[in-house]
C-alpha cells in the first residue's frame, strides 16, 4: 500500500531495494518496524519528486551525530529521484543511523 501511495510504485520499491541493499553490504539491519518507517518515508519521496513539492528549511546542525555511512547511504538513495533537495538526505540519514544501532 504504501508504495502505490507514493504515486510510482515501481520507482517506490527500486529506492527500497537500494536502501536494502546498501544496508546489507555494511551489514545494518532493520527490524520490520524500521522496515515499514523507511518504506513510508521513501514513498513521501518518490511523491515529492514526482511533484516537485519542497521540505521546508532543516537546522543541518541537528544532525551532527549522524555518520558518515548513514548520510553516505541516504545520498546514493536521493540520488536515484530526481527534483529532491539535499535536506533530503539529512531527513533519510535517520532511518539507516537508528538502525546501526540494532546491529
Amino acid at each position: 500500500m504504501l508504495f502505490i501511495k507514493s504515486g510510482d510504485e515501481k520507482l517506490c520499491e527500486h529506492v527500497f531495494e537500494l536502501s536494502r541493499k546498501e544496508c546489507e553490504i555494511r551489514q545494518i539491519t532493520m527490524t520490520p518496524i524500521q522496515q515499514v518507517a523507511l518504506i513510508s518515508h521513501l514513498s513521501a519521496m518518490v511523491h515529492r519528486s514526482l511533484t516537485k513539492e519542497k521540505l521546508a528549511a532543516i537546522d543541518r546542525s541537528l544532525f551532527s551525530e549522524i555518520s558518515q555511512e548513514s548520510f553516505w547511504i541516504a545520498k546514493k538513495v536521493k540520488e536515484a529521484l530526481e527534483h529532491l533537495d539535499e535536506d533530503e538526505i539529512y531527513l533519510l540519514s535517520i532511518h539507516f543511523e537508528i538502525a546501526k544501532h540494532n546491529s
